[in-house]
Order: structure tokens, then C-alpha cells, then sequence
């Protein structure tokens, strides 16, 4: 389910990082860009790693220090001093992309928030999703940061990128959705016991 909202700035972000399966510790706080429904409870929200903009913002000093170089040497006219404001755009346009994009687990479904100048929001039921993968680079290996993709019946998929501890992420996903497909199965644990004691009853009788 997609949902975007151009004019509804929301500069509201969950916090990054882990946020533990409430069990005796603070639930974690409701997102208000994804109301949630009765009984639905945060498992896991963050982002994507801040470190991410670094390369971008590397690249606008760089080119800022060149371009200034450039100016005070009278190779560029002074006018030129404008063209830092081009230098710079790209990085403050990741850190925008960046800092606005959320990714959340709840107990019931997976959810992406990601926009600039909107805001789109997309959601998975957990029941409906079919696979899980974990993608990291040897980079990511190295510092512990990678993509878990997300794959769903309907054929979509999610990506929570460059997150931290991303096989940690997918073992908590994969645990809410086992939770969530255990629960769907009628009958209790005592009850399905129950049944697997009198087939084997009924299969020593016969042998």
C-alpha cells in the first residue's frame, strides 16, 4: 500500500537505531506518519546510517575549496562564488533524502517513509510477505551496515537501506512474521499435541 502526501510536511522522524520488542522496557513511540491500529505494536523502527550523506558532503568541500581557490587566484571571476550554491546543492539534497526517510516493524506489517518535497509512504502486511534477504557490500561487512529487501506476495518490495546490524533486522522481522503466521493456525499448542499423540496411537495400532 502506497500513501503519499505532498503537502503535509512532516519533519517528525523516528529515532535511528534499535528499538527493543517491548517485554518489561518503554514501548516505542507512534510515528505519525504511520498511524497504527488497535492493538499494533512498534517491534523495530530507524533509518537509514547518516554516513551515507558523507561521501556527498566530501565531494561539496572539495569543490567548494576548488572553486574558491579558483576565485582568489583570478582564474574565475568573482561572480563564480556563485556556483558554490551548485557545489553544495547535491549534498544538502542527500541529507534531505536521508534524514526524511523511516523504516518500521510492527506487528503486523513493515513500513517504509521516504520524500523530499512529499512524503510517500508504503506498507507490507507481514502475513503477505514471502521472502527476506540481506544484502551487504564488503564495505558493510567490515563496519556492520547493509539493505534488507523485503519481497511480498503481490510481487512488490521494500527496502530498508543501509541500516545497521541489518541481520538483526531481518531475524526480528522474520520473528514478528512466524508470530504472526503461528497465530493465524486454529487451535492451541495443547490441542494440536493432542491430535499428534493419537496419530501415533492410530499408527502403532495399525503396524
Amino acid at each position: 500500500m502506497t500513501k503519499t502526501d505532498p503537502s503535509e510536511p512532516d519533519s517528525e522522524r523516528p529515532e535511528t537505531g534499535d528499538v527493543p520488542i517491548p517485554g518489561g522496557e518503554p514501548a516505542a513511540a507512534e510515528p505519525r506518519w504511520l498511524p497504527l491500529e488497535e492493538g499494533e505494536r512498534i517491534r523495530w523502527q530507524g533509518g537509514p546510517r547518516i554516513q551515507t550523506v558523507l561521501p556527498w558532503v566530501a565531494v561539496a568541500l572539495v569543490g567548494t575549496a576548488v572553486l574558491l581557490a579558483a576565485i582568489a587566484l583570478d582564474v574565475l571571476p568573482t561572480i563564480a562564488v556563485v556556483g558554490v550554491v551548485l557545489v553544495v546543492a547535491p549534498a544538502l539534497w542527500q541529507y534531505a533524502r536521508v534524514s526524511r526517510t523511516a523504516f518500521v516493524v510492527t506487528n503486523t506489517v513493515a513500513a517504509t517513509r521516504h520524500g523530499v518535497l512529499g512524503r510517500t509512504v508504503r506498507t507490507v502486511s507481514l502475513g503477505r510477505i514471502q521472502n527476506t534477504t540481506v544484502e551487504q557490500n564488503p564495505i558493510g561487512r567490515l563496519v556492520g551496515h547493509g539493505t534488507v529487501t523485503i519481497e511480498a506476495a503481490s510481487g512488490s518490495e521494500l527496502a530498508f537501506w543501509n541500516v545497521d546490524d541489518p541481520g538483526d533486522i531481518r531475524d526480528r522481522l522474520e520473528a514478528e512474521r512466524e508470530r504472526l503466521t503461528g497465530q493465524e493456525v486454529p487451535g492451541r499448542r495443547d490441542q494440536w499435541e493432542a491430535v499428534l499423540a493419537e496419530v501415533r496411537e492410530w499408527r502403532r495400532a495399525l503396524e
